[in-house]
């Protein structure tokens, strides 16, 4: 642990849950610029390093039973979901705070935060000032078809597009935010692009052919892919686009359109619609993405949690 203090309460000390093999490892580079930051802002705090997959959970859910009331996660969108899932699955809420730090690949939670520079991120959290945070909460099935729930920030998906970032190498994030999703894109190209899915929204049932239906709760994902706009963290909805199964072209199209600030929406095969509750299934074996990260398997039940997150943000 780095910055351990006498002079603050242990219950009070930030403490830094941080993924160093991040962005390809580039966050593990920039943890001796992230402490200087914090300690130029007058924070005493602790610092622990996540070891694999899942392991920011498990040190946030040991965190909190500790008695901590702020963990901030520093790496990519995966690691702030690890974190915000244990604050939930610990019923821990309404008494701990979460802050990130965006370090990783994706830090799309960051930028839809306002907080995706590293200096405005430290000072929401020298501050305290908070914000009421909306989150996804998802009923599935796991690896062994058992019920399982999990949350999310950003995004839910099933189908096509979740399956590249699922198949995105950690050798090929050291390109940047968004360029290991572009080449991955090119690559699922190859092979087949939709299937059959039957969705629910609000009750209302579609069934049809697609390439990908995603849920979203923030505007980006993909690294500053503008995938929602307008999409707000904090409105108590979810935005659900269902992606038709378009040709070869007209994905390249949906993917330039999200660079172009989510003009991909007024194309024909594309919509849009609010949503409280989603109810998704596939005849195929799909795997759900949650914020980049594995979520579990269909059929699911997806709603909103409004306001239920405690997070530092300016």
């Amino acid at each position: 642990m780095l910055g351990v203090t006498d002079s603050v309460p242990f219950a009070d000390r930030p403490l830094f849950i941080v993924n160093p093999v991040s962005g390809g490892g580039r966050a593990g580079k920039r943890i001796d610029a992230m402490q200087t930051g914090i300690e130029r802002a007058g924070l005493e705090f602790d610092h622990v390093l996540t070891e694999g997959r899942g392991h920011g959970r498990e040190l946030a859910r040991e965190a909190i039973g500790a008695g901590r009331t702020t963990l901030v996660a520093c790496g990519g969108d995966g690691t702030v979901n690890e974190v915000a899932n244990a604050i939930l699955d610990c019923e821990a809420a309404g008494s701990v705070r979460i802050g990130t730090i965006g370090l990783g690949t994706g830090k799309d939670v960051a930028k839809c935060l306002g907080i995706g520079r590293g200096a405005t991120a430290i000072r929401a959290i020298a501050t305290g000032t908070e914000r009421c945070v909306d989150v996804g909460r998802v009923e599935a099935l796991d690896e062994d078809g058992q019920p399982q729930v999990r949350h999310f920030l950003l995004e839910a998906s099933a189908g096509w597009v979740p399956e590249i970032s699922q198949s995105v190498p950690r050798w090929l994030k050291r390109m940047g935010d968004t360029a290991p999703y572009l080449v991955m894109t090119g690559v699922k190209m190859l092979g087949p692009m939709g299937r059959e899915f039957t969705v629910a929204l609000d009750g209302t049932s579609y069934d049809g052919l697609y390439n990908t239906i995603s849920v979203h709760n923030m505007e980006l994902w993909g690294g500053d892919m503008m995938v929602a706009p307008g999409a707000a963290w904090d409105d108590g909805l979810l935005d659900v686009i269902r992606w038709a199964d378009m040709g070869r072209r007209k994905v390249v199209e949906a993917v330039q359109g999200q660079r172009q600030g989510g003009i991909h929406l007024d194309m024909e095969g594309i919509d849009r619609h609010p949503a409280k509750v989603v109810e998704l299934s596939s005849s195929k074996r799909s795997i759900l993405d949650l914020d980049g990260e594995a979520g579990g398997y269909l059929p699911a039940r997806i709603t909103v949690l409004p306001g239920v997150l405690r997070f530092l943000a300016i």
